[in-house]
């Protein structure tokens, strides 16, 4: 029961991360064992992801209208230790970053605001569209790559936010101010990881199976330094990319849930035994990670809400000082002017309405882009009281 499993495993940690601690949900288990029917589900039965995105929209719902949020969202995959983006395949040359306010990201990584659920379910069925998918001796649908689905959830008080003009306008320069009030930001990583597997007879899945193994070893290697080899002073974060990029929750600064999946079937039974044994290994040192999740807020101006909001001010202000020009140079037309002077007027007054209609079109969308209680879609994407169709497989 895929609902049950999100309200007993996930759906914690993802409150956690809508009131601002940073939190990671994954996957691990053998091939074929029901990680990705787990995280991604079916029609009947949706998975922790789906659940997830409904969770974060219903929060945003009951909160206060004075707290505002901004949700954008990711989506790639590690296939073969290489970074794809799954919402944009093209791009290419991914890589690892680091710095002291973002931790650890993914860039050039493309990020699309997201404002309803389904909105943000087209962009997940997109980007598996592109994912790498194959046939192996043990699944015929099997995942052949990790994939990391990232929701950033920043989060302010609108009251707290208020904007502070500068004591003197001057000319040429915004009149905007400066917000004041921290901004909450947190990250969700909902992650499917490939299956651990033994020797296959296609040359190309053993390839991949061999890229798979290596990662899923070197995050064991990791959570057994940071469970059992406490004073050990390097962790292999960099022996891997999954690793790498699980760096900031594997250390501590998230709220972490794992998804121990294994296998009921009973061909070949061997080998299902010894990876329910290795599988049920890891969950336990999982446990034993220290969390010191902490909410995280920041109280510069580089948060895209606070941007946004200073944006609409300036915007805002712009139309205003529009408005007096197109007042101003109405009262100057008089029915005595030469008619090449009107005419000028004329031409005058229609630039200066599209450009009053740009800005409102801009104010307008940049505040839809912004969430709230009142804002914010009533419709869930999941039914759980629909009555389940009967003889039909997905």
């Amino acid at each position: 029961d895929n609902k049950d499993l999100y309200e007993k495993a996930a759906q914690n940690v993802v409150w956690a991360a809508m009131e601002g601690m940073n939190g990671t949900v994954f996957a691990y288990g053998q091939t074929a064992s029901g990680k990705t029917y787990s995280m991604m589900g079916v029609d009947e039965q949706p998975g922790i992801i789906p659940q997830a995105i409904d969770d974060v929209f219903a929060y945003i719902r009951e909160q206060t209208e004075d707290r505002e949020y901004l949700l954008r969202v990711s989506y790639l995959e590690i296939y073969n230790e290489t970074i794809r983006d799954l919402l944009a395949p093209e791009q290419k040359d991914l890589r690892i970053h680091e710095d002291r306010k973002r931790g650890v990201y993914v860039s050039p990584l493309k990020e699309e605001i997201v404002t309803t659920p389904k909105q943000v379910m087209k962009i997940i069925q997109k980007g598996e569209m592109n994912r790498h998918f194959g046939s192996t001796d043990y699944n015929e649908h099997s995942s052949r790559s990790h994939t990391i689905f990232q929701m950033v959830i920043e989060s302010r008080d609108r009251n707290s936010g208020v904007i502070s003009p500068p004591p003197v306008k001057r000319p040429g320069v915004s009149s905007a101010g400066k917000l004041r009030g921290s901004v909450t930001i947190s990250c969700l990583n909902l992650i499917d990881l490939a299956g651990s597997e033994k020797a296959t007879s296609d040359a190309d899945r053993r390839k991949e199976g061999a890229f798979i193994n290596k990662s899923l070893l070197t995050l064991g290697n990791v959570i057994s330094k940071l469970t059992e080899d406490k004073n050990s002073l390097h962790i292999p974060y960099r022996d891997s990319k999954l690793t790498r990029i699980l760096q900031s929750s594997l250390s501590g600064n998230a709220r972490v849930s794992l998804i121990a999946t294994v296998s009921a079937s009973t061909s070949p039974a061997a080998f299902n035994v010894e990876e329910t044994s290795n599988t049920l290994k890891f969950a336990e040192r999982v446990k034993k990670v220290p969390v010191r999740a902490h909410q995280n807020q920041v109280l510069d101006e580089k948060a895209l809400i606070q941007k946004y909001k200073m944006e609409i001010a300036e915007l805002r202000n712009k139309l205003v000082e529009s408005n007096e020009m197109l007042e101003k140079e109405r009262s100057l037309q008089d029915g005595n002017l030469e008619r090449a002077i009107r005419q000028q007027y004329e031409e005058q007054l229609h630039e200066s309405q599209l450009v009053r209609t740009a800005l409102k079109e801009r104010i307008d969308h940049l505040t839809k882009l912004i969430l709230s209680s009142a804002s914010v879609t009533p419709k869930a994407i999941l039914d759980w009281n629909a009555p389940v169709e009967t003889g039909v497989c997905s």
